[in-house]
């Protein structure tokens, strides 16, 4: 059983795979709590899914590019339940704070966004997205060496766009070319 706060289909708006129609699996429940946290809902109510279950919900769908996301995906072990989306033909995606990467490495693509730049991991992941603000130290980003793409997104509001921060980030990566632009570009369009 997966305690699930919401399934829904949209598209894929930030890092590398923006712009992907994606069925997104919102689970509940985080290791952290987070002030700029931008879905609230894996702290309020849930509804219990078996893995059977999830699948008939998102086989209603055309697409077939899953995003399991949170709160935290990394507290439930979900390697079984992702070998299953597999198996009937899925592609899926993670985005977590690393928080345990054993309980998700069975994904086609993680994105990882931790909250503490002091103590970033450098394996287990396809892609880093860290929350940028205007007063954000990215030095720990900086000193970084991994191959990975590294994207700076700016925080913004729940569902709108923070100009100010994303002004600042877009400075941030003309300055330091290391770095990629990450919009959440459903945002923008007002889309989930």
């Amino acid at each position: 059983m997966l305690k699930v706060t919401t399934i829904f289909y949209s598209i894929q708006g930030e890092a590398t795979n923006t712009g992907i129609p994606s069925i997104f699996i919102r689970l509940y429940g985080c290791n952290l709590e987070c002030s700029f946290c931008d879905d609230l809902l894996h702290t309020d109510k849930y509804t219990s899914y078996t893995y059977e279950e999830i699948l008939k919900e998102i086989k209603q769908y055309p697409g077939m590019d899953i995003i399991i996301t949170g709160g935290e995906p990394s507290i439930y072990d979900l390697n079984e339940f992702i070998g299953l989306l597999q198996s009937h033909g899925y592609t899926v995606s993670i985005e977590s704070n690393g928080y345990k990467f054993e309980n998700i490495e069975k994904a086609d693509w993680i994105t990882y966004s931790p909250k503490d730049w002091n103590n970033i991991h450098t394996t287990g992941f396809n892609e880093l997205k860290c929350i940028v603000n205007i007063n954000s130290n990215i030095q720990p980003l900086l000193d970084l060496d991994i191959k990975q793409p590294i994207f700076i997104q700016a925080e913004n509001y729940v569902h709108t766009p923070n100009m100010t921060n994303i002004t600042h980030c877009i400075e941030v990566v003309k300055h330091y070319p290391k770095f990629r632009l990450s919009v959440q570009t459903h945002k923008f369009l007002g889309v989930d």
